[in-house]
């Protein structure tokens, strides 16, 4: 197929009079043959265009200060977090933030068998402290301390526990079954306050005035991924480990996985539940400034890092943690060690169920 003689074969309109006058005249004189150009309206256009690009950025300011204004009353989430101030069209993914990794799966069944019983009231002090290559760095700072306490909460018998080290912090957890029930976090501009069902939680964060900001309310709500009767933590607060392990069952090859409840309202930030899974590894004889203690090691993987826990035989004490940790550079690697060693325990009996 000839594709000239196809597109001859196309109809095409026939030139004004005047315009093909003109052409076959150049035509003839051997002239080459000018074409009218059409005067284009630039002025109008670059008006529409300048118009356009006004009223784009209006409605970026517009948007911008909407995300902005703080308003009273609760709101339904966190606004988002902008790499650019007050610029929807600029979101902080877009600069190569970290993204929020995914929930994990439990490596292991759900602990589903507790003792609750073996669970004391007292207090538990902790103290910290980093090795750097083998040489010891810095201390944590003060000793933190956990205190558990038997309360009432809606007619059902639980475990209030609160924390020092400057956080106020305080966990109502049932004492049947180590599930929270409700969680309170003080903080200096904010007050976090966590509501617990069998199947959800329900949370606000209100968020105090700091300057030239207003008062407002952000409410989250999220499905529980464990529906069951087996225990639940709460991360960042007084109801983590130092309670649960106290009423494990630990035995040689022991095993199993627990939900940790994070922020609901930041959930755009980091998972709302994470999985902390649990094994046996092997027992021990370990000594710590409260005493010498055997006891059985405990590996904990939170994802991809894991520690080693040492839980006391007898009483079910956490009594140390270690977390071991690197820079991350590929010619020099330095290696830090972080933990927490008991300090001092100072122990209740177990109050009756009413």
């Amino acid at each position: 197929m000839n594709w000239e003689d196809e597109l001859r074969k196309l109809s095409a309109p026939d030139p004004p009079g005047e315009l093909l006058a003109r052409i076959l005249a150049s035509r003839a004189a051997g002239v080459r043959v000018v074409l009218p150009v059409a005067a284009r309206n630039v002025g109008s256009r670059r008006a529409l265009r300048y118009a356009a690009i006004a009223a784009i950025l209006a409605g970026v300011a517009w948007l911008g200060w909407d995300v902005l204004t703080a308003r009273p009353g609760v709101e339904s989430e966190l606004p988002p977090v902008w790499m650019i101030g007050g610029m929807p069209f600029s979101p902080s993914t877009a600069f190569g933030q970290d993204r929020i990794p995914p929930t994990r799966s439990p490596r292991y069944p759900l602990i589903a068998r507790i003792q609750p019983t073996r669970v004391r009231a007292g207090r538990w002090t902790y103290e910290g402290s980093t090795i750097g290559d083998g040489v010891f760095t810095t201390s944590h700072g003060q000793p933190r301390t956990i205190v558990i306490a038997a309360g009432d909460f809606e007619g059902k018998p639980v475990w209030v526990a609160s924390s020092s080290m400057e956080m106020l912090d305080t966990v109502l957890v049932d004492r049947a079954t180590l599930r929270p029930l409700r969680n309170v976090r003080p903080m200096r501009h904010a007050r976090l306050v966590q509501q617990f069902s069998h199947d959800s939680i329900d949370e606000l964060l209100y968020l105090g005035p700091p300057p030239k900001e207003r008062e407002r309310t952000l409410r989250g709500a999220a499905v529980l991924p464990d529906l069951g009767l087996g225990p639940m933590l709460v991360s960042w607060s007084p109801h983590s480990l130092e309670m649960l392990v106290q009423a494990l069952p630990l035995t040689r090859g022991w095993r199993g996985s627990v939900y940790s409840a994070n922020w609901v309202t930041m959930a755009t930030r980091f998972p709302t539940f994470t999985a902390l899974d649990l094994r046996v590894t092997g027992t021990e004889r370990v000594t710590v400034p409260s005493g010498t203690f055997d006891c059985w090691r405990l590996e904990e993987r939170e994802g991809d890092d894991k520690s080693v826990l040492w839980v006391s035989k007898d009483q079910g004490w956490l009594v140390m943690t270690r977390h071991t940790s690197s820079d991350g550079s590929r010619k020099w690697r330095t290696e830090w060690i972080s933990e927490t060693r008991l300090v001092a325990v100072d122990t209740l009996p177990t109050p009756p169920t009413p």
